[in-house]
């Protein structure tokens, strides 16, 4: 329900115009222009005086007010959607790549000052905002990595941060089993799902967004290093991207030439990737129990054995 408007006066300051006459100058006076011998000044009546108009700015109401900062903001890039919080009608939610709350009382204040420019003012937080989002998106070509994630946690993660009954969808594709190949953006603190709508934004379609992601993949592991670890071997990077491995092929042909046979390869958590020989019994029952000791919890990756066949992976 929107509150009931009280509309009051707001005066614009009143100007008094005066406008001083000269009489004619008289002998001895001091304040005549070219004054050059006895002279007295004559006084002469004021002009009548003169006011600006009054204007008069009916206040906003801070539902007016929400609504227009919701509308505004909304059309700006990356925002998914702008909400009122429930219970607190001087905020409102901003949802894109994180979420943020929206103070409306110092904009209230302003938008109802005297004299205030309120277009200026709307302008100013739009500018804000648009420039905080732009400092923190983490969806920027350089930015973009692809991971690999399980079908189950990329459909919770959309329903969770739908907006309203938006679902979030996500860049996303099938890469084998209950396995997917998503594009992310990466930031120092956190490795963000990219959002489908993000796509027209960097102008790219989907194939493009996943050749970019690659790219930018490659580079991030370039210095793999591979752990031995109880007879098979980790792959140690140190960024959160181990994972991200599966969906590169450079490494495997000669990781293979390097074991000296077919590679079997568990993902077990999003962040550990182990490799051992696919024809030795042994390598494949240390992978199997590093399975059932860490497929758990809400990191948990996946429970299968992959085998490279070519330049393919296949379920054992």
């Amino acid at each position: 329900m929107i509150p009931t408007k009280f509309f009051s006066l707001t005066v614009i300051a009143t100007a008094l115009l005066l406008s001083p006459s000269w009489a004619s100058a008289q002998p001895n006076d001091p304040n005549a222009p070219l004054a050059t011998g006895k002279s007295t000044s004559r006084p002469t009546s004021a002009l009548p005086r003169r006011t600006m108009p009054v204007q008069v700015l009916p206040p906003l109401s801070l539902a007016d007010i929400s609504a227009e900062v919701q509308s505004r903001l909304s059309k700006l890039v990356g925002v998914r959607a702008v909400n009122p919080v429930p219970d607190a009608p001087n905020l409102l939610r901003l949802i894109a790549h994180n979420d943020t709350l929206v103070r409306l009382d110092p904009l209230v204040e302003r938008l109802n000052a005297a004299g205030a420019d309120r277009e200026a003012e709307y302008r100013r937080i739009e500018a804000n905002t648009a420039a905080m989002l732009t400092r923190t998106d983490p969806f920027t070509l350089a930015r973009l990595r692809v991971v690999i994630r399980n079908t189950a946690s990329v459909d919770a993660f959309e329903m969770e941060s739908a907006a309203g009954d938006m679902r979030n969808l996500i860049v996303r594709r099938a890469f084998i089993g209950d396995l997917e190949e998503v594009v992310v953006g990466d930031t120092p603190t956190t490795i963000a799902l990219m959002p489908a709508s993000r796509l027209a934004d960097l102008q790219l379609t989907t194939d493009q967004a996943f050749e970019q992601g690659r790219m930018n993949t490659i580079n991030e592991l370039a210095s793999v290093a591979w752990r031995p670890v109880n007879g098979v071997l980790e792959a140690r990077v140190g960024t959160g991207y181990e994972t991200s491995l599966l969906a590169l092929d450079a490494q495997w042909a000669s990781l293979a030439q390097q074991l000296g046979g077919p590679i079997a390869v568990i993902v077990p958590t999003r962040k550990r990737l182990v490799v051992g020989r696919a024809d030795r019994p042994r390598d494949i029952a240390r992978l199997q129990a590093i399975i059932n000791a860490e497929f758990k919890g809400s990191r948990a990756l996946s429970n299968k054995i992959l085998l490279r066949r070519g330049t393919t992976w296949v379920e054992r």
